[in-house]
């Protein structure tokens, strides 16, 4: 076994310790990792500096002062409770400091999206009225005009850190009191400031380490996605809630991510479908790595077909794979049975027990009707739960549109089974008809991956002045060596499969085929883009 193998395992007497509720006696989410602030345990295993081989660790204690450190210069420069402080930064421990320390001094943590357009940065910095914005060298060239700045690892940071009591207390605050100030994608508009709470947070942390992803303190999780998106945030969360250990890379690289799990160990991954389609195609390096460890993955934040669930199942055959759900304004709804029923495959799971949820005919808003071709209630959800959101910042028209009497319109279309285990079927906004039909780019997009040709499809609309609209996709070939023939055949045989595996009015009138789909800030596939070039490319038959 590797140093970095043995760097942070917990000791005898700390297997032993309970896990506190996150936010253990202070209420605040900034001070859910202090219970083991005073512990050498590795909080992380720094590998942000791209040697895989010689990760940096950090214990709780260290990173408990570097936090304390970041509150301290914050009062000390001034800034008060409620004011919004950005992030504009690739993963670092600092960032993750920060993101912390900026809720622990009563402050609001605002993550700034790396790859949005600057004019998109600057509609949200002045959205927030951003008090100060933290940042590293790498995104300099990228900050909002007119904010305060302080750079990661300068002298003035140095001088940051060094300007107040590292002892500061953490902040006492309400419940209600907003914490994080996370903004939308802005892929159907300008982005949208989504108010979560400090009592929300903890909850929905709660929620996941008891019901949605039950995690030991001995895990060693290994985070590449984005700290300004969710699925990362959530997984720092857990893991320094429960005391285990980060193994942290600045940013998502197949080879690098597959070659971490290797090295250190990894027990357990979350990430967004992308990232592991991206990982399956490296076959040149799968076989020579031991994966072994992971013992609990989760694809999520964006629909997972059951061609990529097979995948991750022969690929990591001691892990538990669960198909997790959640969005910016609510992520802690669906978890195992409660009676203990087997998951299946690709469900999203079942309602949890602290989470009121119910499917609604979105064109009617009354309860939702059995698909008449699965035999399932099928409609969009609706989630009432502490752990949502408060609202959208400074928008109350568009607030009072997705919250009706506290229930919280996902534009998410699931379907339920008879036992209570939901499927994702796809987005309201990204439904279209075709001829009378309404399509969901998930249904057929999950056909198509099933193909034994087809490694990675989307699904996209087309203008008809007929049908309304037609579906068309965009695919990255299987290496089997019958999807190496021509691309006209192929073609031909991929429409031909969607005709004798779906329903005649889904099947892709034309199939395209690309080395990599595009992917937006957020590792999703960009179908906005997707949609652009299709309307380039469609010639009508």
């Amino acid at each position: 076994m590797s140093p970095a193998t043995d760097t942070g395992g917990p000791t005898e007497d700390e297997y032993d310790k309970p896990v506190p509720p996150a936010g253990a006696g202070s209420g605040n989410l900034g001070a859910i990792h202090r219970p083991w602030a005073g512990t050498q345990r590795i909080a992380f295993l720094d590998v942000t500096h791209g040697d895989i081989d010689s990760p940096v660790p950090i214990t709780f204690a260290e990173f408990e002062q570097r936090s304390g450190a970041i509150a301290a210069g914050l009062l000390a420069a001034g800034y008060t409770t409620g004011d919004r402080i950005g992030i504009l930064a690739d993963n670092s421990v600092d960032y993750a400091a920060a993101y912390f320390a900026i809720p622990r001094a009563g402050m609001v943590s605002v993550p700034l999206n790396t790859r949005q357009p600057s004019d998109n940065l600057s509609f949200v910095a002045d959205d927030a009225s951003m008090a100060l914005v933290l940042h590293d060298a790498h995104n300099a060239h990228r900050l909002p005009l007119g904010v305060p700045a302080i750079e990661f690892g300068s002298t003035a940071w140095s001088e940051f850190l060094g300007s107040g009591d590292a002892l500061v207390d953490v902040a006492a605050v309400d419940p209600s009191a907003i914490a994080v100030q996370m903004y939308t994608s802005g892929s159907t508009g300008r982005p949208k400031g989504v108010l979560l709470s400090h009592g929300g947070q903890l909850f929905s942390i709660d929620q996941y380490l008891g019901g949605v992803m039950p995690m030991d303190p001995d895990e060693r999780l290994l985070i590449s996605a984005p700290l300004y998106h969710k699925n990362a945030q959530m997984q720092l969360k857990m893991a320094l809630c429960l005391g285990g250990s980060v193994v942290l890379l600045r940013r998502f690289d197949a080879e690098e991510y597959l070659r971490a799990i290797d090295r250190h160990r990894v027990t357990a991954m979350t990430g967004v479908p992308t990232m592991f389609a991206l990982m399956f195609a490296r076959k040149d390096l799968l076989d020579g790595l031991d994966r072994s460890s992971v013992r609990r993955l989760s694809i999520g934040s964006a629909p997972m077909t059951q061609a990529l669930f097979d995948q991750a199942r022969a690929l990591f055959p001691h892990a538990v794979i669960t198909n997790g759900y959640g969005t910016t304004e609510v992520v802690a709804v669906f978890g195992g049975h409660p009676d203990g029923a087997p998951r299946p495959d690709i469900a999203v799971g079942h309602p949890l027990e602290a989470v009121e949820t119910k499917l609604v005919d979105p064109a009617t808003g009354r309860d939702a009707r059995h698909n008449p071709e699965t035999g399932r209630l099928q409609g969009e959800l609706w989630v009432r739960s502490p752990g949502m959101m408060m609202g959208y910042h400074n928008l109350h028209d568009v607030t009072a549109v997705r919250l009706t009497d506290g229930w919280y319109h996902t534009g998410d279309v699931m379907e339920a089974d008879e036992l209570g285990w939901h499927y994702f079927v796809g987005r309201v906004d990204d439904m279209f008809s075709c001829a009378g039909e309404n399509v969901y780019p998930g249904d057929v997009e999950q056909m198509l991956e099933r193909c034994p040709l087809v490694h990675q499809a989307a699904v996209v609309p087309v203008s008809d002045e007929l049908k309304g609209s037609l579906p068309v996709a965009f695919v990255v070939a299987s290496t089997t060596d019958e999807a190496t023939s021509e691309t006209g055949d192929l073609e031909q045989k991929i429409r031909a499969w969607a005709l004798a595996n779906g329903p005649a009015y889904q099947h892709p009138r034309a199939v395209w085929f690309l080395d990599e789909l595009p992917l937006a800030g957020t590792a999703k596939i960009d179908k906005a883009a997707l949609v652009t070039e299709a309307a380039r490319r469609w010639v009508p038959r």
